[in-house]
């Protein structure tokens, strides 16, 4: 028995040493643009070299260069959007003192609802690309989730934690699920909703639907924060209680080991405080290493959500100074709506962040 342990103890060393094939996978699942700003020394199979990688990729100029240069990606959509609003918000003043002129109401109103159906077109394409980046965002989360499944397991187990690999990929089982059925198939339909509404009430000001857009919106966030909850205190209640029972299971073997043969078992006991400290370090290498993967990848869509959300604050700001009160109420919405998806997906990618966290802070069982 206590050969078989020095022997399992000293394959578990070697393990320390590389990065489980999983890891390979995971890279696999970061997308292209996030790749190519990435160190080279990230796709190595040796644990140094990918913790000198993460060194040089957590540096804060270099963090900051990379947030940067996505940010500016974006940020030249966003201002080309702003000036086509800015125009058509515009000619929509200078449409109002025409109408003012022409001392019609028939015709004042006739120019008011050409004016609202233009920069209705504009928002709707906008919301579009606002809704298909929520959904791009999901979908890349739900491909990241699925990367970190078996790498987390693989991580745990090496440890000995097999209680804890099991409670936490059974977690982010469960997550996944939910990302696809519950608030995948949810975004979009909500999304929907909220513009037809924001639409009907803008275009006739008799038609005040303004309190049941805000409470859905309210309401549907208000859900998605209480499912999340439910899952990081689901996950983190069962890891946790997992680790420790594999923790105390593993004592138990080393003082059964000890009492047996003292010797050979305080051998074995220091060469496993040695694994112990080479998978701490795999898992803090590997586990920081997907925390900011999963950061860069996640933000570029949180990136344009926020830029879009500014985008209309700004232009809302413009309407209300050219006069212009029914697109005004178009915009505020719009932005509000986007600021509404920016928490939905902050909210939902908080549980997949846990994980990793719990992979990296607790210890091995063989410690």
């Amino acid at each position: 028995m206590c050969f078989l342990l020095l022997r399992a103890s000293a394959d578990d060393a070697d393990v320390s040493e590389a990065l489980p094939e999983e890891f390979s996978g995971f890279l696999d699942a970061v997308p292209d643009d996030i790749v190519e700003l990435l160190p080279e020394e990230l796709f190595s199979d040796k644990t140094d070299e990918v913790a000198d990688g993460v060194r040089r990729m957590s540096d804060f100029p270099s963090l900051l260069k990379t947030l940067l240069s996505v940010l500016g990606a974006s940020l030249g959509d966003s201002l080309g959007a702003l000036a086509r609003v800015a125009g058509l918000l515009l000619l929509s003043a200078i449409f109002g003192a025409f109408r003012s002129a022409l001392r019609s109401e028939t015709m004042g109103r006739a120019f008011s609802f050409a004016s609202s159906l233009s920069i209705l077109a504009a928002l709707l394409t906008q919301t579009y690309d606002a809704v298909g980046t929520v959904v791009r965002y999901f979908d890349r989360l739900n491909r990241l989730t699925t990367a970190v499944i078996p790498l987390s397991g693989a991580l745990w187990t090496v440890g000995g934690n097999v209680t804890a690999a099991a409670a936490s990929s059974a977690g982010l089982s469960l997550y996944l699920t939910v990302l696809e059925e519950a608030v995948g198939n949810s975004v979009v339909p909500f999304c929907g909703i909220c513009m037809a509404f924001t639409v009907v009430g803008a275009t006739d000001p008799n038609i005040r639907l303004g309190s049941i857009v805000s409470s859905l919106k309210k309401h549907y966030t208000t859900f998605l924060a209480f499912l999340m909850t439910l899952l990081l205190a689901m996950l983190g209640f069962q890891t946790t209680l997992a680790a420790r029972a594999d923790s105390l299971a593993m004592r138990g073997v080393k003082f059964a080991t000890g009492n047996m043969i003292p010797v050979v078992g305080g051998s074995v006991s220091e060469l496993l405080r040695t694994v112990s400290a080479g998978i701490s370090y795999l898992r803090g290498t590997v586990g920081l290493c997907a925390l900011l993967l999963i950061g860069l990848s996640l933000f570029p869509m949180i990136a344009r959500l926020w830029l879009s959300g500014v985008t209309w604050q700004i232009a809302a700001a413009l309407a209300d100074l050219l006069g212009c009160p029914t697109e005004k109420k178009l915009l505020d919405e719009t932005a509000s709506l986007c600021g509404y998806l920016l928490a939905a997906a902050c909210i939902c990618s908080s549980v997949l962040f846990l994980a990793v966290v719990l992979l990296v802070r607790c210890g091995a069982a063989v410690g």
